[in-house]
């Protein structure tokens, strides 16, 4: 596979999940803020470096969408106790709402994505994006080995 196919690959399926759009369903937010409330979510007390390795973004762009979402009550920070300079990061009630919410949506639009489909294309559609999945893991975990 050429380079060209993998970035048009790429380009669709961005589209497909709405990547580019202003905001996530109608809110104050974009996608990468609430991925962002999303893993803090899923992994509670994540610090901010984890979460900057783990999403692959800058730590001070991270950091700009931490003060937002801390701004806006939906995170917060604890400092951990053995280490003054590592905080915590935790969702407040806000925050689990407004997850909840986002989370739920999105599951109804790839519902919705999916409906037209028929059920052995949807199984062949999971058997690729686990086959996608593991291939790109492989150079993923190489890559973070490597620094």
């Amino acid at each position: 596979m050429e380079v060209n196919d993998i970035r048009k690959f790429n380009r669709f399926y961005t589209r497909v999940l709405g990547v580019f759009d202003e905001s996530v369903f109608k809110l104050n937010y974009s996608l990468l803020e609430m991925r962002t409330l999303g893993e803090i979510g899923r992994n509670k007390g994540i610090t901010g470096n984890s979460l900057s390795k783990y999403l692959n973004i800058d730590k001070g762009y991270l950091s700009r969408i931490l003060n937002k979402l801390i701004k806006n009550q939906l995170i917060f920070k604890e400092k951990n106790e053995r280490d003054n300079r590592v905080y915590h990061l935790f969702l407040t009630n806000e925050g689990e709402e407004l997850n909840q919410y986002v989370e739920k949506e999105s599951d109804e639009k790839v519902v919705e994505l999916l409906k037209p489909l028929k059920d052995d294309e949807i199984q062949e559609l999971k058997r690729s994006m686990v086959s996608i999945k593991s291939i790109l893991n492989q150079v993923v975990i190489t890559e973070q080995e490597g620094k």
